[in-house]
């Protein structure tokens, strides 16, 4: 079993080089905001995902690979911190 901890680690790790908080409630809902890692201005924000959702390796990969598709689209996915 992966603790919160973990799970916000491996999630902001996964999304490197955009700067990603994330934040676990006590009811196990996960928020997260993806900040440009330029100006940290807020450009993906995902709330109420359940953290059961999210307790193997495998699962967060699908999920943080969800998150880079949509910055991509958005036209964020490539950006790189100067």
């Amino acid at each position: 079993m992966m603790s919160p901890r973990q799970q916000r680690q491996l999630i902001q790790a996964a999304l490197i080089p955009h700067v990603c908080k994330c934040t676990i409630t006590p009811v196990g809902l996960i928020a997260i905001q993806v900040c440009d890692p330029v100006s940290d201005a807020v450009v993906l924000e995902v709330k109420g995902v359940r953290a059961g959702d999210l307790m193997n390796w495998a699962a967060i990969d699908k999920f943080a690979s969800d998150l880079q598709c949509h910055l991509a689209a958005s036209g964020q996915g490539d950006r790189k911190a100067s």
